[in-house]
């Protein structure tokens, strides 16, 4: 995919070399996933506020007060497979004890838990209901997703905070100095099915927000790559418009970037040698 971005009016300048960072969303799917399992679906708008216990150790690392909405959609990854430990921390808000001993099993079996989590790509909120016994593959709603009384604050604490993901830059400054370009590899695979986790595909969190966002602006719809009966989960589907509709202007779209300076370029000095390596290349 090849994406554009107008940086006219922005105050960012690139060079050769450079990257460019991108701050992605998680999918709607998801957000709604662990909405309906923390039971927080009716109350997603609901404006709180996080506080540090010790601010002179670790601050709050995101901007507060905010919504349960805006922290699973834009600050923690949630997209991410689920890590081992944050299982274990997890189960003693289990809703059952078959949930409870579940998730205690792939917390202390490290060969399961590759086999299950790891290899079956699972996302914390679809642990969360695969313990409980909900259907993974249906879109989550607050009727079909068994609630888990797992206190808030350990959700923000226990999942790392969403990172931006770098992309070479594919255009010159000197042609497109108010532009970036930048050419993606959309990322989709499958995952290895087991007896617990069905076969499904696993999408790539910046390359398909990017894409949604190139269709998008080009008025295009986003093409569904697997059937669907208007149950069940297909293509990741993202809140492009921001909040509150921010990151839209008409038919213009927004997205948060920054340019990461890179030192991975060629001496100023026409005079300096230069070993330059093609691996792979067939002479």
């Amino acid at each position: 995919m090849h994406i554009e971005f107008n940086t006219e009016g922005s105050g960012l300048t690139y060079q050769h070399g450079d990257h460019l960072g991108v701050w992605p969303i998680n999918p709607d799917v998801e957000v709604e996933r662990l909405l309906c399992a923390l039971g927080l679906y009716h109350k997603q708008d609901k404006v709180i506020g996080i506080e540090s216990l010790d601010p002179a150790l670790a601050k709050v690392p995101f901007p507060v007060p905010t919504t349960y909405g805006t922290v699973l959609r834009h600050y923690i990854d949630i997209n991410a497979v689920a890590g081992r430990q944050i299982l274990g921390a997890l189960s003693r808000f289990a809703p059952t004890p078959e949930a409870e001993a579940f998730l205690k099993e792939l917390n202390t079996n490290k060969e399961k838990y590759h086999k299950v989590v790891a290899e079956g790509c699972l996302k914390l909120g679809e642990v969360l209901q695969l313990a409980a016994g909900n259907d993974i593959k249906k879109l989550p709603t607050p009727e079909n997703t068994t609630v888990w009384s797992i206190p808030f604050d350990i959700i923000v604490s226990a999942i790392p905070r969403l990172q931006p993901r770098y992309y070479s830059i594919s255009s010159s400054p000197k042609l497109h100095p108010g532009s970036i370009h930048a050419t993606v590899v959309v990322l989709k695979h499958e995952n290895i099915p087991s007896e617990i986790v069905t076969k499904k595909w696993v999408y790539g969190l910046g390359s398909n927000f990017l894409l949604n966002l190139k269709h998008a602006a080009n008025g295009e719809p986003t093409p569904v790559t697997s059937s669907s009966d208007g149950e069940h989960v297909t293509v990741p589907a993202y809140l492009i418009e921001g909040p509150r509709g921010a990151y839209k202007d008409g038919t213009t779209y927004k997205a948060p970037v920054h340019v990461r300076r890179s030192t991975f370029r060629l001496p100023t000095n026409p005079k300096s040698p230069v070993i330059m390596i093609g691996p792979g290349t067939v002479s």
